[in-house]
């Protein structure tokens, strides 16, 4: 598959993911944010990237991700038209906190 036709893709699956975990996950105590979307060559297995603050509600947003799998597949396959339908997978980025760690210990060597 082309890198552009990913992009494109991608991007629209960011769309239907947000918009999926506006209605179905009220954020009253936390945000959620989706850090990255990465769509394996075939187009079976959707990964979504996430983050979450502040970090003790993690376990929390994971449970609810998961057991919202099926339903953002099911709007998946409704709102994106593509002859298969990806399997969702939601992982967490530590990206964040990994870089926010470095930057502690550097300054720290100061």
């Amino acid at each position: 598959m082309s890198g552009f036709r990913k992009e494109k893709l991608a991007e629209l699956y960011r769309r239907v993911a947000t918009e999926f975990l506006q209605k179905n996950i009220p954020a009253t105590d936390f945000i959620l944010g989706i850090t990255n979307i990465d769509i394996s060559d075939k187009l079976s297995r959707l990964k979504i990237y996430f983050s979450v603050w502040p970090d003790q509600k993690e376990k929390d947003v994971i449970k609810s991700l998961e057991g919202l799998k099926k339903e953002l597949r099911a709007e998946v396959g409704e709102k994106v038209k593509t002859k298969f339908v990806p399997e969702v997978e939601f992982i967490l980025d530590e990206s964040e906190k990994k870089r926010l760690k470095i930057e502690k210990l550097l300054n720290k060597e100061k």
